[in-house]
C-alpha cells in the first residue's frame, strides 16, 4: 500500500470517527447516528455510521472512491438539499475508517429518476489502493442514506466504550456546525450530541483585521465554548470561516481549573493554509502567527472579564452569609481598588483551597478579614504572589515544596531576581553601546568602565575584580602580593613594567580565578582594555593589547608557571584588518597570539553579549521572562546615572 494512503488511516479514533460524521452531515444528512457493538468484555468490535442524507450516486462511486483527492465537494461549497455550508474537499475522509478498523463497508442508497437504489462499497485496510464497487439494485430502504460498517478491529478503542467522554468530545468537534444547524442531530450509543447539553457559556469575540504581508486583509474571529466538565487539554482550533476544525495547539492560557473551555479560531485564512498543506507550520508563516497571538490576546481578556464576573457572583454569596469583611459602598476610588483586588484574590483562596470552603462560617470569615489586612498593606504584590502560586499546577507545587526543603524562599527570589537583573541589565547596556547618540558619547574611562568594573560577570562568571584602571606596575605588586605575601613587605621597592616603547602600560580591567590542583593552586587572569564605542578596534588597538601582554609575559616577576594570562580589546566594531588576525585556522577564534601560558585576542561587544546572553538562556527560558529595552534603561538609570551620559539620562 502506497505511504500517502497509509497516512491518511491514521489519527486519534475520536478524530478520525469525526471525520467520517462529517461526511455523512456533507451529504446533506440532518440525522447521524453512531451504534457501537461490544463483545461479552465490553469491548467495542463493531461500529455503525447510519445517516439520512442523500447517499452516494453511483454515477461518483468511481471517482470518489478510486482517486485520492477526488471529493465532488471541490466543485461546490453547499450542499444541494437544505444549502448547507460544506466542509470536506480533498477526498480523504473515507481513508479514516480504517484508523478505527481493519475492513469498511459503505451500504449506499440514493435516487435515482424518482427510483431509490442501493449497492455496496468496501476495502480492506492492508490494500487501500482498491475499493470493490458492487451493482446498483432496488433499494430495501425507504429513504436515501448511507451506513458504513467497520469491523476487524485490533486495537482496544477505549474511548468508544460504554460511558466513555466520546460524546464531550463529539461535541467539541461539532459545537459550531450544530449551534448553526439546531435540527440537525447526532447521536452516540442512543446518547445525543447536544453540546448546547455540556456547554456553561458559549461567547464569540471579534479578532482585530489587519493587512497580510503580502497586502491581503486578513479577518477572524474566536468562539469561547466553557464546558460542564473537566477538561485536562486546553485547545486552540484553528478552523475555517465556518468553525470546521483543521488543526489544533495549545491554548497557551491558563484560566485556572475552573475553566473548562476550547476556543475556535475561524478564519478563511486559515481555510487557504489549510489547502496549500502549511497550517501545521504555523511558527514560521508571520500573518498565521499574528492571527494566532491576537487570539491569545483576546482569549485572556476573556477570562480576565470571566474571573471578574465570577468574583462578583462569589462576593454576593459571602455578602448575604456576613462573612465579607467589607460593609457599604466604596468611599473613594483607592477604596473601590482595594476593593477590587481583595475579591479576585479571595476568589482564587476559594477556588484553590478546599479547606476554605469546607471551612465553617467563622473560619472563612477570619480568613477573609486576614487577605484584606494583607490588601490594605501591599495589594499589589499580594495579588501577584496568590496569582502565581496558586495557578501552578500540581507537580509545581510539589517542586515549590520540596525546593523550599532545600534552601529557603528568599534565597530562590534572590537567585531569580539575579538573573532577571542581568537579562535587564544586557538589554538596557544594549541601548547605552548601540544607540547612536549614546554611542558618539560614551566616554571609555568616567563611564563605561565604571559601569562595567561592578558588572565583571559580563566576561564570565569565574571571574573576579582584582585590578580597575591601574598601570601595569600596580597590577604586578598585587598580583605578586597575591602570589607571595611576602612581597607586600617589598611593594615600595618594585620598578615599573615598560613595555617595548618604555611606557607603563595602563589597563583597564584585570579579573582573577583560582583553580584548585593537587599540591598548588592555578590562578586565571583576565586583562580587558576597553575602547569607548566609537572607536573601532583596529590594528593600533591591537598592537596596543599585544604590547601588554608580551610585557607581562617578558617580565620575570610575574608567575607564568602556575598562572595563565588572557587579554582581550573590546568595542564595538572590528576593522576588517583586525578581523582578519583573529581567523587564523591554528588559533581558537577572537585570538591572534597564543602561547604555553597566554592568549591575546579581540572582541566585539556584540559577540561577548550574545554569550552571556547564551550562558543565561536556561534560567531565562525557566523563569518565562523577556527583559525589555525599557527595563533594562530603566535598570541602568537606577544603578549608575552618575556614570551615564547626558545623551542617555534624558532616554
Amino acid at each position: 500500500m502506497p505511504d500517502h494512503l497509509r497516512s491518511l488511516a491514521r489519527g486519534k479514533p475520536i478524530n478520525s470517527l469525526a471525520e467520517l460524521i462529517w461526511n455523512a452531515l456533507d451529504a446533506d444528512a440532518t440525522q447521524v447516528d453512531v451504534l457501537v457493538e461490544d463483545n461479552h468484555l465490553g469491548t467495542p468490535v463493531d461500529i455503525w455510521i447510519t445517516d439520512n442524507g442523500e447517499g452516494i450516486d453511483f454515477a461518483e462511486a468511481a471517482h470518489a472512491f478510486g482517486n485520492l483527492g477526488g471529493s465532488w465537494k471541490k466543485a461546490q461549497a453547499r450542499s444541494v438539499r437544505s444549502d448547507k455550508r460544506l466542509h470536506g474537499r480533498d477526498g480523504k475522509g473515507r481513508f479514516k475508517a480504517f484508523a478505527i478498523g481493519n475492513r469498511a463497508v459503505w451500504e449506499t442508497t440514493y435516487r435515482k429518476d424518482e427510483a431509490l437504489l442501493q449497492y455496496r462499497i468496501s476495502a480492506a485496510g492492508h490494500d487501500l489502493s482498491n475499493f470493490s464497487i458492487g451493482t446498483p439494485r432496488p433499494a430495501t430502504r425507504s429513504h436515501t442514506g448511507t451506513v458504513v460498517k467497520i469491523d476487524q478491529i485490533e486495537e482496544s478503542l477505549g474511548i468508544f466504550s460504554q460511558g466513555s467522554s466520546a460524546v464531550q468530545q463529539l461535541s467539541e468537534h461539532f459545537a459550531i456546525y450544530l449551534r448553526d444547524y439546531p435540527d440537525t442531530r447526532v447521536t452516540f450509543r442512543g446518547d445525543l450530541v447536544d453540546p448546547c447539553v455540556v456547554q456553561l457559556k458559549s461567547t464569540t469575540v471579534p479578532l482585530s483585521p489587519f493587512v497580510s504581508e503580502q497586502g491581503n486583509r486578513i479577518e477572524g474571529a474566536l468562539d469561547v465554548i466553557e464546558w460542564t466538565f473537566s477538561k485536562k487539554e486546553r485547545k486552540l482550533c484553528l478552523c475555517d470561516s465556518n468553525g470546521y476544525m483543521l488543526h489544533e495547539i495549545e491554548a497557551g492560557v491558563r484560566p485556572g481549573s475552573g475553566y473548562n473551555f476550547t476556543a475556535y479560531l475561524r478564519s478563511s485564512y486559515i481555510a487557504q493554509l489549510h489547502e496549500e498543506n502549511v497550517l501545521s507550520l504555523e511558527a514560521l508563516n508571520g500573518d498565521l502567527s499574528r492571527l494566532i497571538d491576537d487570539a491569545r490576546l483576546k482569549l485572556r481578556g476573556y477570562f480576565r472579564q470571566r474571573k471578574a464576573e465570577t468574583a462578583r457572583e462569589l462576593v454576593e454569596e459571602w455578602k448575604k452569609e456576613g462573612i465579607y469583611p467589607y460593609s457599604g459602598d466604596a468611599q473613594d476610588s483607592l477604596e473601590q481598588a482595594r476593593r477590587e483586588v481583595f475579591d479576585i484574590c479571595a476568589v482564587n483562596v476559594n477556588d484553590y483551597l478546599d479547606s476554605f470552603k469546607a471551612g465553617t462560617t467563622k473560619d472563612r470569615r477570619f480568613t477573609l478579614r486576614m487577605i484584606r489586612t494583607a490588601v490594605d498593606e501591599n495589594p499589589e504584590a499580594l495579588k501577584k504572589i496568590l496569582s502565581e502560586i496558586l495557578d501552578l499546577p500540581r507537580t509545581k507545587q510539589n517542586d515549590l515544596a520540596e525546593l523550599l526543603d532545600q534552601t529557603s524562599l528568599s534565597s530562590i527570589i534572590e537567585a531569580s531576581k539575579t538573573v532577571s537583573d542581568r537579562l535587564k541589565f544586557i538589554a538596557g547596556f544594549q541601548a547605552l553601546i548601540f544607540q547612536p547618540e549614546s554611542k558618539s558619547s560614551l566616554k571609555e574611562r568616567k563611564e563605561l568602565h565604571r559601569i562595567l568594573e561592578r558588572e565583571t560577570w559580563i566576561f564570565g562568571e569565574e571571574y573576579l575584580l582584582t585590578s580597575s584602571d591601574e598601570n601595569l606596575t600596580t597590577v604586578l605588586r598585587k598580583h605578586l602580593a597575591k602570589l607571595r605575601p611576602a612581597q607586600r613587605r617589598r611593594e615600595a621597592k618594585t620598578d615599573g613594567v615598560l613595555r617595548d616603547n618604555g611606557s607603563e602600560g595602563v589597563i583597564d580591567l584585570m579579573l582573577a580565578r583560582e583553580l584548585p590542583q593537587y599540591g598548588r593552586t592555578r590562578k586565571e587572569y583576565l586583562v580587558v582594555e576597553l575602547k569607548r564605542p566609537s572607536q573601532k578596534i583596529d590594528l593600533t588597538v591591537k598592537a596596543q593589547i599585544e604590547s601588554y601582554a608580551l610585557a607581562v609575559m617578558k617580565d620575570e616577576r610575574f608567575d607564568t608557571k602556575n598562572t595563565h594570562w588572557t587579554f582581550i580589546a573590546v568595542s564595538n566594531e572590528m576593522t576588517a584588518e583586525a578581523a582578519e588576525t583573529v581567523r587564523q585556522t591554528d588559533k581558537p577564534i577572537g585570538y591572534f597570539l597564543t602561547g604555553t601560558h597566554y592568549r591575546v585576542g579581540l572582541v566585539t561587544w556584540a559577540e561577548l553579549l550574545q554569550a552571556t546572553a547564551t550562558r543565561l538562556e536556561m534560567f531565562r527560558e525557566k523563569l518565562d521572562y523577556v527583559a525589555t529595552t525599557d527595563q533594562g534603561v530603566a535598570l541602568l538609570h537606577d544603578r549608575y546615572n552618575a556614570f551615564l551620559p547626558d545623551s542617555f539620562r534624558s532616554h
